[in-house]
């Protein structure tokens, strides 16, 4: 029992599956009500190799979620390397698919507002990182997911 304990008090991000802590903080964003989007958010694609706009209109909130995991795990990524990961295929007719990045304007976007929130500070060189304050407010919420997790296990 014990040894649960101590490892239940350092549990982080890197600890509860993916799909669980961006939905989870999604909606934390979403009812904190102090996201500001523009209004051409709901009808614009997600990039050049969508096809159509997302379906859900919550999408801009999981996309923010997505981007504070991946800085929490890999940190100091720019705008361009997320292109890069958000992108896909652009499927071309009988044309071979190309490989075609994600929209930067909604990065450059995802990115204005969390900082402005103070989720993710610049250092010196230009790198963003999760700020400390936010990093310690997503390792409580990592913890009480693994815990409601693990009792949903039992």
């Amino acid at each position: 029992m014990q040894n649960i304990n101590k490892q239940s008090s350092s549990m982080t991000l890197r600890d509860i599956p993916a799909s669980i802590f961006i939905s989870t903080y999604a909606n934390f964003l979403k009812n904190s009500g102090q996201i500001q989007f523009p209004s051409w958010i709901e009808i614009i694609k997600s990039g050049p190799h969508k096809i159509y706009s997302p379906a859900s209109n919550d999408w801009i909130y999981f996309r923010l979620a997505s981007l504070v995991r991946r800085l929490y795990i890999n940190g100091g990524q720019g705008v361009g390397k997320l292109r890069k990961i958000f992108g896909g295929k652009k499927k071309r007719g009988s044309k071979p698919s190309t490989k075609k990045n994600s929209g930067g304007k909604v990065v450059r976007l995802a990115f204005h507002e969390l900082e402005r929130l103070k989720i993710i500070e610049k250092d010196i060189t230009g790198k963003r990182y999760i700020s400390k304050k936010a990093r310690k407010d997503i390792d409580i919420r990592s913890k009480k997911i693994f815990l409601t997790l693990e009792s949903q296990n039992k």
